[in-house]
């Protein structure tokens, strides 16, 4: 394999690079030493352009030498004294204002942030001696069994902005492997990562926050943490196996929801082709942790008309005095769903499930940060062409509109995400063919 300049393919005329680099340059300020800063926005636009997180397809978008420029890619990541964070920091802080509040969901002055967590599994190394850094192990999903395979790979927790449409902005990210160099407990991690992205909230809006979670933060040690420590509202999904205090009663939750009066019926997950119909009850309850702390909360209990459909039980700190009080909880939490889509735009759009890094833990972790940043600053452009905040960026929307129309028969309402990803590397090598849009 030897050196070959960069490949061109340019059949559509949008020269979107000059308008990826104006947007990666606008939202990450200056800060780093050297010529870091540099390197930093060119690696950004790299990963906009190729929509890859692999060092080789990302320098088939830089002029020059491929070779020569993946290797100066792999230095640059792999550099002891490099700090991305404060970076990533201010890529957010930037984006958020420049979105404005209006954008964000809002309830009670309080805007939603939902946790959640991905894997990356990295079983193969295809045919490298040396092993990719502090891989533990983590779980295959989407497989056509109930067993629990395991496989080598990493963790990473995400916290996101729910926003008015349904979407979210992912706010911070953290790396996580029992492996990992500074990773002792994962616990630790979630709840540092809370306090980071409810603090950049906080420090943007100056609004407080409502955390959204599934039952994969049910433990209660992190429910009297929120309540009891950070004074944090929660709407978090529980077991019906969770022994709780209601009143003058003791005993599981899903004993006692079950005797817990009816008050309406709703329909949730409406954007979903599985509508389901429940009955809603809801009760303050009482939960004592391992380490004898008790914490009052209020659970909400949602019991599907269809019997063959287990009941689910939310914990929440919001009021349930009213029916539409209810209403919002639950929609709330149904709505944590849209971190869901974020991960597989994530893996899909950027090709964030693919890359391969060898050299060290932190050089795994900056180019998951790049590409954090490469997909906030695609958010955000694709919001200010669809305004049409300069000229370069709507005449940039009319062209894609129309390549929608003419090249792949979309009409302009298709013009999703994903596709003005696609769109904006059209001119430039990819792991998709530029038509498959």
């Amino acid at each position: 394999m030897g050196s070959y300049p960069m490949l061109r393919l340019s059949t559509t005329g949008l020269k979107t690079r000059h308008l990826v680099a104006k947007s990666v340059q606008s939202c990450l300020p200056e800060g780093l030493p050297y010529n870091w800063d540099e390197k930093l926005r060119e690696l950004v636009v790299g990963i906009c352009l190729s929509r890859s997180l692999l060092l080789q397809s990302i320098a088939q978008t830089r002029p020059g030498h491929v070779r020569t420029s993946e290797n100066n890619l792999s230095a640059f990541l792999s550099k002891k004294r490099l700090e991305m964070s404060p970076a990533q920091r201010a890529c957010i802080i930037s984006a958020l204002k420049r979105m404005s509040r209006r954008r964000v969901w809002k309830h009670g002055g309080k805007a939603a942030m939902i946790i959640d967590g991905t894997s990356y599994a990295k079983a193969r190394s295809r045919g490298k001696k040396k092993g990719m850094p502090g891989k533990g192990k983590v779980r295959v999903h989407n497989l056509p069994t109930d067993d629990t395979i395991l496989v080598p790979g990493y963790q990473e927790i995400w916290c996101c902005l729910l926003l008015n449409d349904g979407t979210v902005l992912p706010i911070t990210r953290r790396l996580w492997s029992e492996k990992g160099p500074d990773c002792a407990s994962m616990n630790i991690a979630e709840e540092a990562e809370i306090r980071r992205a409810a603090d950049i909230i906080r420090e943007t809006f100056k609004m407080d926050v409502i955390l959204v979670a599934d039952s994969g933060y049910r433990r209660k040690e992190l429910l009297h943490w929120l309540k009891m420590v950070e004074g944090l509202d929660f709407v978090i999904r529980i077991e019906g196996k969770l022994k709780v205090t209601a009143g003058e009663s003791k005993g599981l939750l899903d004993k006692l929801g079950a005797w817990w009066p009816k008050r309406f019926p709703m329909q949730w997950r409406e954007n979903s082709k599985h509508v389901l119909l429940s009955d809603v009850a809801a009760r303050a309850i009482e939960v004592t942790t391992e380490s004898k702390k008790k914490v009052s909360l209020n659970a909400v209990c949602l019991t599907p008309v269809d019997a063959n459909v287990e009941p689910m039980y939310l914990a929440t700190t919001l009021t349930i005095e009213t029916n539409k009080d209810l209403r919002v909880i639950v929609r709330l939490y149904s709505w944590r769903w849209g971190i869901e889509t974020f991960f597989w735009k994530f893996k899909q759009a950027l090709g964030a499930d693919s890359w391969r890094v060898f050299s060290c833990w932190e050089a795994i972790d900056r180019l998951l940060t790049a590409a954090h940043m490469a997909y906030v600053v695609l958010v955000l452009m694709m919001e200010f062409a669809k305004r049409g905040c300069t000229a370069a960026l709507g005449a940039l929307m009319d062209r894609f509109k129309e390549i929608l129309r003419s090249r792949f028969a979309r009409p302009v309402e298709d013009m999703t995400f994903g596709r003005f990803i696609r769109l904006v590397a059209m001119d430039f090598p990819g792991p998709y063919p530029a038509g498959a849009v």
